[in-house]
């Protein structure tokens, strides 16, 4: 066998001995960023595929919009919930096969769906599929994190967070040109070929040490292990300002882009067409604003030990300006670029924020941390946000009122990160020292 054979076989996998790095990094590290930015292109791809399939389902099953809304909270509370015991899973097996299986799970699911006879068994499809895409981010963040340790951590998990904002606009086009219920199937066959080939990939050794425990017995000591690890992991002050600012900054995201269509069709009487159009070049900025946030963390790190905090702040605080420019503005020709600005300054956080969460958690709760950041952001935030804009418009008969509160959710979500960064210096040290 070869010096470099022996090298991967070395390294592979999580039973693997703990070696590093600069090896992997170079030679393994990209083929594993790529993939899992895939994975996660794919598990985006599946939650944004009925998107565009609306009038499809109208004509099916008769829903309403109501119904046609909830599809989405039905896919995004388990999807919530199962970033938990998936982040356990993470920190006590082996990463690959957590992976692996959620998006198995996903892709059966979501292939089962083009057979539901009603929207409520199609709902059912759809919360298994957001249960089992749960697996994908908080297990890629730690592996990539552990991986990536260094300088251009940052920057390299924006490459993964491109798959976000990719996979969203895959699933979107998929629907429009495939329809349903093809798009189920079709966006399926890509999920099973990376939940297998996702167990093949050469990753490094978990970083913290757990006993394993059998499957069984650690799926009945679930709740135990979450108000135990998890009152541990609360107790790190920044990463409660984080978990905080996150969730009102994914509340703000989720809303304003849940929304803005149907704002600029009702409030500014653009046609539907014109109205995607903007939104489309805007999407340019949504991608730009992932790379720049990530390049421009790392930068300010090597500054400022909160360096990547920071960051954050900086474009929370930008996008205030531009979030009430977009609501108030007539739409023209700089109207596009304050939207593509917005969708700019408001990607800016994904990266940084994944990065922050590894560095402030202890190696053996690397995955959990992830999962509880990712549970209460999604949970609390995200899932809430279309439906709270929508009963603030409907209570006060005013879309334009109602696009106000995720406005006023940056200013929390920009004082919130603020308020993380005095006490990031002395949680990182003892994150890396193993202290909780």
């Amino acid at each position: 066998m070869s010096r470099r054979a022996e090298k991967a076989a070395e390294l592979a996998g999580d039973d693997a001995s703990p070696k590093a790095s600069l090896w992997m990094r170079r030679v393994g590290g990209p083929k594993i960023l790529v993939f899992l930015a895939v994975s996660n292109l794919i598990a985006y791809a599946m939650r944004n595929a009925l998107f565009g399939v609306y009038p499809d389902l109208i004509a099916k099953f008769g829903a309403t919009d109501e119904e046609l809304g909830l599809l989405t909270t039905v896919f995004l509370v388990p999807h919530a919930i199962a970033t938990l015991p998936f982040g356990w899973a993470g920190d006590r097996y082996d990463r690959r096969r957590v992976i692996a299986f959620g998006m198995v799970i996903a892709s059966i699911a979501g292939a089962a769906g083009a057979a539901a006879t009603n929207m409520l068994s199609l709902g059912v499809t759809r919360a298994i599929v957001g249960f089992g895409t749960a697996a994908v981010v908080p297990v890629a963040n730690s592996i990539l994190g552990q991986l990536y340790e260094g300088p251009h951590k940052a920057s390299r998990m924006a490459i993964f967070n491109l798959g976000l904002l990719f996979g969203g606009l895959v699933g979107f086009g998929a629907g429009l040109a495939l329809g349903f219920p093809a798009v189920v199937v079709v966006l399926a066959v890509p999920g099973l070929v990376v939940g297998i080939g996702v167990t093949m990939l050469q990753v490094p050794a978990h970083p913290g040490q757990h006993d394993r425990v059998p499957l069984v017995r650690y799926l009945l000591q679930l709740g135990k292990l979450f108000v135990v690890e998890g009152r541990q992991l609360l107790r790190i002050r920044t990463l409660r300002w984080l978990i905080i600012s996150t969730t009102f900054m994914a509340f703000a995201a989720g809303g304003f882009n849940a929304w803005l269509l149907e704002f600029l069709t009702r409030e500014k009487h653009l046609s539907k067409a014109d109205a995607t159009q903007i939104l489309s070049i805007a999407l340019v900025g949504a991608v730009a604003g992932i790379v720049v946030g990530g390049r421009l963390a790392d930068r300010l790190r090597q500054r400022f030990i909160a360096g990547r905090l920071w960051t954050i702040v900086i474009g929370m605080v930008c996008a205030i300006p531009c979030t009430a420019l977009c609501i108030e503005m007539t739409p023209d020709g700089l109207y596009v670029v304050v939207g593509t600005a917005t969708f700019f300054f408001f990607s800016w956080y994904h990266a940084p924020m994944a990065v922050t969460v590894d560095d402030l958690a202890p190696a053996s709760s690397a995955v959990a941390a992830q999962g509880l950041v990712i549970f209460v952001m999604h949970l609390f935030g995200t899932a809430s946000s279309s439906y709270v804009i929508g009963l603030v418009s409907e209570q006060l008969d005013s879309l334009y009122d109602a696009m106000w509160v995720p406005a006023g959710a940056l200013v929390v979500a920009a004082l919130a990160m603020i308020a993380a960064t005095p006490s990031f210096a002395a949680d990182h040290a003892r994150a890396r020292a193993k202290i909780v």
